[in-house]
């Protein structure tokens, strides 16, 4: 969202929506998740809400200079339940006598993921699978039936690949499991190639190898530790073995043996090397025997 000065404000989703049987209403769904509870809420939303006015008032796009309805709606996703008031005028105490001239604003409607069934979230599988990631983030023991959701949503568009970096990012889902996931939802061999090289991607990217997120990201930011390029070296050689198991299946105990013995510097060699290999001795630069 942007305000009326021109900056961006901490709402995470505005959505400007024109009614079809009406051209010139205009809607506005603002959308903000929370993974804790937060007493200031009502106050914040009343204030996102005066920008969504102040911004259309400014630019003059309100027919006959009437306000559009706003409609907040906070997704919370933490442990405990949600005890904070859904509207400024719960949270107002009016004294005795002067009931009748308080009135009601600043109202919104709470959807408290965690306690709401996975397949309850939505009927789109993208917009399930990504409730469900908020939902289950920061949390252990996630199901498989869950992790069968949450795979749903994932694909090689924008939307997907969000998915699936939330998933890595924030959910307790190990790499074996996201592709067990894919397989037992039908995903074909190709599309869970595709879908587990991307996630390579992440994992490299970000440095959140399984296991070894602490040793990569020192690693990375001072360089010349020894334990700390200890961490680097076993995450490379993680991203590479999954990498070659995805192309030419499993290596051989040798083959490991030899990725998890190697410098940095050297299984970078190998994972540029692995993206044109035709078969495993190309990539350690061996010629295959006939």
């Amino acid at each position: 969202m942007i305000d009326g000065e021109g900056s961006k404000t901490q709402s995470d989703a505005v959505f400007r929506l024109h009614l079809v049987d009406d051209s010139e209403v205009i809607v506005y769904a603002l959308l903000e998740h929370k993974s804790s509870v937060d007493h200031r809420t009502p106050l914040q939303l009343i204030r996102y809400v005066l920008k969504i006015w102040g911004t259309e008032l400014d630019i003059g796009a309100l027919p006959g200079g009437g306000l559009p309805p706003v409609i907040p709606i906070v997704f919370f996703h933490g442990r405990e339940p949600w005890t904070v008031p859904c509207s400024v005028q719960d949270m107002i105490r009016v004294p005795e006598g002067l009931e009748h001239l308080a009135r009601s604003f600043g109202a919104y409607t709470v959807h408290d993921l965690g306690r709401i069934a996975p397949r309850e979230l939505s009927r789109s599988v993208e917009v399930r699978a990504a409730l469900l990631a908020l939902a289950r983030a920061f949390r252990e023991n996630v199901s498989d039936a869950e992790a069968d959701l949450l795979v749903a949503g994932v694909a090689e568009t924008e939307f997907g690949r969000y998915i699936l970096a939330y998933i890595i990012e924030q959910v307790s889902l190990p790499p074996e499991r996201i592709e067990a996931a894919l397989r037992r939802t039908g995903a074909d061999p190709g599309e869970v190639e595709d879908i587990m090289g991307t996630a390579a991607q992440i994992w490299m990217e970000q440095g959140r190898t399984e296991g070894k997120a602490a040793g990569i990201a020192e690693g990375k930011a001072a360089g010349i530790a020894e334990g700390k390029a200890a961490g680097i070296a076993e995450g490379k050689a993680d991203t590479f073995l999954r990498q070659a198991r995805l192309k030419f299946g499993r290596l051989s105990a040798e083959r490991a043996d030899q990725v998890r013995n190697a410098s940095p510097e050297q299984l970078d060699s190998w994972l540029d090397a692995l993206i044109a290999a035709e078969d495993v001795d190309a990539v350690f630069g061996e010629r295959t025997r006939h």
